[in-house]
């Protein structure tokens, strides 16, 4: 029994007319009755009852129609699904981010990812720099945000940012009292920054202030920019953070920008480079038009 029996006989018993169903099926109408009635002969049953002025359902064309009409929608759906996966439309895409991609670049990602392929599920894991790292190369995530350099000759990476660096400082402390700040202004205060672990942020910070003149006097680290701000909202001292972790942080503190030059805070994407799945590219395809600055292509209806 082919599918295209079926959908012959779907056809005759929706209109209940052979000629109207022929037009309907871009076909002859003798090759279509031939059809029909080798279906009976195959399933030992009449399924329609024809005479010279109308053509009926007998009560097991009924059923029947009932269950072939189920089995090609869900021989349409299954045919769609395959079309939106090959497309890089459907199925599960784990991602894997540290802390500060969580501002203000994942989420746009986001959004914009999900008008392209409302059908995908997505996994969102948390891990620090390191731990992004091991899960895009072993596997256990399809893409990875995080911030450069990158040295693994198994993934490829892609540029999605660059921020510059600010000045997070107390209300009450005279510094918020300035538009702007050269980094030597805070040579005299007391320091929070990344820590305790390894930090390519806090690799940069304290690399810049040694270029500036001075050894930073770290007197509290902490391991995300939240903690950092709550700390300098503390008196605890000033800090050097990503201009995005300023957004939502509430009072307290001032955020100021610095005229000396400092490195630029990036975030790059990774994934494998033998990862050829379509949904990873429909990802990597929006997430690079957005660093662009290039509109993504809404889905077609």
């Amino acid at each position: 029994m082919e599918l295209k029996t079926l959908r012959y006989f779907v056809a005759v018993a929706e209109e209940l007319h052979f000629g109207r169903a022929a037009r309907r099926l871009h076909i002859s109408q003798p090759p279509l009755s031939r059809q029909i009635k080798k279906l009976e002969e195959d399933l030992g049953s009449v399924l329609l009852r024809r005479s010279q002025r109308r053509v009926e359902l007998t009560r097991a064309g009924e059923i029947f129609l009932v269950h072939t009409a189920a089995i090609l929608r869900q021989v349409d759906a299954a045919a769609a699904a395959v079309h939106c996966a090959e497309r890089g439309e459907m199925g599960r895409l784990e991602i894997g981010y540290f802390r500060g991609a969580i501002y203000a670049l994942l989420p746009n990602i986001l959004e914009r990812f999900r008008v392209k392929a409302p059908k995908v599920e997505i996994g969102l894991r948390e891990l620090n720099m390191d731990e992004v790292h091991r899960a895009v190369a072993d596997g256990l995530v399809d893409v990875g945000l995080l911030r450069p350099p990158l040295a693994d000759a198994g993934l490829s990476t892609a540029l999605l940012s660059r921020e510059p660096l600010v000045a997070v400082v107390a209300d009450a402390n005279p510094l918020s009292r300035k538009p702007r700040l050269k980094l030597t202004d805070l040579a005299r205060q007391p320091f929070v920054t990344f820590g305790p672990s390894p930090s390519v942020l806090g690799d940069q910070i304290m690399n810049a202030c040694y270029r500036a003149g001075f050894t930073p006097r770290v007197v509290q680290r902490a391991r995300h920019p939240e903690a950092l701000i709550g700390l300098v909202r503390s008196g605890a001292g000033v800090a050097l953070v990503a201009a995005s972790a300023g957004l939502g942080s509430g009072g307290g503190v001032k955020f100021r920008a610095l005229d000396s030059r400092l490195p630029m805070a990036e975030i790059v994407m990774a994934w494998r480079r033998n990862n050829a799945d379509p949904l990873l590219r429909t990802f990597l395809d929006v997430a690079q038009s957005m660093a662009a600055g290039k509109p993504t292509a809404r889905k077609r209806r």
